[in-house]
């Protein structure tokens, strides 16, 4: 269920491939054992037009979006363990940031929970 949207500058991809850079962040995520193999879901989106504090340096953020329910340490973990993994091998990128939001599960809906009997 875990959602992963990951933002960027269009000219990180001089530094690392769109593939591998959303392999990084499933393995770290991974790493972490809050979610079952497999499970998050990522999008890539790389900007060509974008400011980091009034330059155009290389930037990544994602955020992470997770059903309510964690603690406050296992989202700290998830957010620290992807970003370490980024920064290792980007250690030239340094704008690398994450953000971990809860989804409500009253609210949260899909196609297999729309499918179920009421």
């Amino acid at each position: 269920m875990p959602h992963c949207l990951v933002e960027g500058s269009l000219s990180l991809t001089r530094l690392i491939e769109p593939s591998e850079l959303l392999g990084v962040v499933e393995d770290a995520a991974a790493a972490t054992q809050l979610f079952q193999p497999g499970e998050v879901k990522l999008r890539l989106s790389l900007y060509e037009h974008f400011s980091v504090g009034g330059a155009q340096d290389d930037f990544i953020h994602l955020i992470f979006y997770i059903l309510a329910g964690r603690t406050e340490e296992q989202k700290r973990l998830l957010s620290r363990q992807v970003v370490r993994a980024l920064v290792e091998r980007l250690p030239s990128v340094n704008a690398v940031s994450l953000d971990v939001r809860d989804i409500d599960r009253a609210a949260f809906s899909n196609k297999r929970s729309c499918l179920l009997p009421a």
